[in-house]
């Protein structure tokens, strides 16, 4: 038979600790989630660019133009295309590959920061 006069449950002491364990985790999501949202409309973009009539014919330059104006749209940032982008033909008869190689740093709390390393590719003219 159990009796009724013991107490159970969390402290405050415990309370506190799990409550600032929640909170750092939130706060780490909260910082790291814009990137993350932005490496994702890279990624459309991308993908969005190398699917369209005519892409296996484009020239770096129009490359580098189409992905400009869609960046521009979707509000993109920690993107530059000039040294971010590589364009290659692995097989001379091949599609061209569209990579794009970034790194994000993200200043966490004092002189802890997060760095994040994203590397998107699209072969455009692919069947």
């Amino acid at each position: 038979m159990r009796r009724g006069d013991r107490q159970s449950g969390i402290t405050i002491w415990g309370l506190m600790v799990v409550s600032a364990v929640g909170i750092f985790f939130l706060l780490l999501f909260f910082k790291l989630l814009p990137p993350y949202i932005n490496n994702a409309k890279v990624k459309t973009d991308l993908a969005n660019m190398a699917s369209q009539p005519g892409a296996a014919t484009m020239t770096r330059q129009d490359i580098e133009n189409a992905l400009y104006r869609r960046f521009e749209i979707d509000d993109v940032s920690y993107v530059h295309l000039k040294t971010d982008m590589h364009v290659t033909r692995p097989n001379p008869d091949g599609p061209l590959v569209v990579q794009i190689a970034y790194q994000v740093r993200v200043p966490m709390a004092y002189n802890i920061t997060a760095l994040l390393d994203f590397n998107d590719t699209a072969q455009l003219g692919a069947k």
